[in-house]
């Protein structure tokens, strides 16, 4: 089951029209503070992770009128999610709540001398995957002057891909 919040072409928060609408998967992300291998690491720090919220939360630091369109579990991390992108200043009122789906995470290695770090995904089957037309409010787009997207969203689901290729459209 999926709870939408109400749609409306601009929500409480957003006054004036939108600056940017972003559109796309946020995870938690436990980074490693001992570097080497993951499966020898002790200690994580919590974060938020997503290339479409990292871009919102600095435009909205920037003064910029942001807000994220996705899908969030009705979970720990949903709601950590949440708290922590509308205390940056983002419209959250367009994300989902999938009741049914949990919100992904990923486990991140500390690099040793400038190399990658390795990452694992735990994002199959999440509230974002399940993305789809039925998260897309003409109103909503069409009150923002841009939408950013990334090429990760489209290549998590069918679903996913037709919604953000409509977007763009």
């Amino acid at each position: 089951r999926v709870e939408h919040a109400a749609r409306c072409s601009l929500s409480p928060m957003t006054t004036t029209p939108l600056d940017v609408i972003t559109l796309g998967e946020t995870m938690v992300s436990f980074a490693a503070h001992e570097a080497g291998p993951l499966d020898a690491a002790a200690t994580f720090t919590k974060i938020v992770a997503g290339a479409e919220t990292n871009v919102g939360v600095g435009l909205a630091r920037l003064g910029l009128k942001v807000a994220w369109v996705s899908r969030l579990g009705d979970d720990s991390f949903g709601r950590y999610i949440r708290r922590a992108l509308e205390a940056e200043g983002i419209d959250c009122t367009a994300v989902a709540t999938d009741t049914t789906r949990p919100t992904g995470f990923m486990l991140k290695s500390r690099a040793l001398e400038g190399q990658d770090p390795v990452v694992e995904y735990f994002r199959r089957g999440s509230a974002a995957s399940a993305l789809s037309r039925a998260d897309f409010d003409e109103s909503r787009f069409l009150a923002a002057r841009h939408l950013h997207v990334t090429g990760i969203t489209p290549a998590l689901s069918a679903s996913c891909a037709e919604l953000v290729e409509h977007a763009m459209k």
